[in-house]
């Protein structure tokens, strides 16, 4: 998904980008070997590592640390779900961004259409924390929406439907002790989730079926 959004945004002549929500800087570090230029990482944590050569930027995405029309392109990836007005971050963005700017919508997903084999309460518990945070569940289906509202002209596609097997169950033990923080789960809850997901995982069973969301939306030129 991440190299289509690259491709449609035209990313390799881009020359001053932004990751929100970078976490680690990963996904910062991916674009910035693709443009030969340094990718800024926004997060709200300070001292959080990012790899060498990603510039850290402490900041949040209601109130970019960045000067108008200062940035030609800028990317979310799983993080509009999770703030309560999307389109005023977006309208954000739109203030940062040059004229023939764009914002990467790199992945979104419609929690709400999540379908889990065997169902062990992990799906219902993520839709739990995005709510419990006041974000938004079906983020990735209301997502052109939000785009237009917020000015931008949308080109948003979604992924095809099809089963993804989880296969590691520490993968899941690293969610749910996040959920447990955000959703306020219970160490009960967790415990109980983490030994079906293992079971299910080791049995080889365990898949999940869920639409993710991703394109541009371009600010027009003046």
């Amino acid at each position: 998904m991440r190299a289509s959004v690259y491709r449609m945004a035209k990313l390799s002549l881009r020359k001053a980008v932004l990751d929100v929500g970078a976490g680690e800087g990963l996904v910062a570090a991916e674009m910035a070997t693709r443009t030969g230029r340094p990718v800024y990482a926004l997060d709200l944590t300070p001292g959080k590592p990012v790899p060498e050569g990603v510039p850290a930027v402490m900041g949040d995405a209601h109130t970019i640390p960045f000067k108008d029309q200062s940035i030609d392109a800028l990317a979310f990836q799983f993080v509009l779900l999770w703030v309560r007005d999307p389109v005023l971050v977006l309208a954000e963005a739109w203030r940062v961004l040059r004229p023939g700017g764009v914002v990467m919508i790199l992945s979104e997903p419609d929690l709400t259409s999540r379908t889990d084999e065997p169902d062990t309460g992990l799906g219902r518990a993520i839709c739990r924390s995005v709510m419990f945070s006041g974000g938004h569940p079906d983020a990735g289906r209301r997502m052109e929406g939000w785009l237009k509202k917020a000015g931008f002209s949308p080109r948003m596609q979604t992924t095809t439907a099809e089963w993804a097997a989880l296969t590691d169950p520490a993968e899941a033990q690293h969610e749910l002790a996040f959920l447990q923080e955000r959703a306020g789960l219970t160490s009960e809850e967790v415990q109980a989730m983490a030994a079906r997901e293992r079971e299910a995982a080791l049995a080889g069973i365990r898949r999940v079926l869920l639409p993710l969301y991703y394109g541009v939306g371009i600010k027009p030129q003046v």
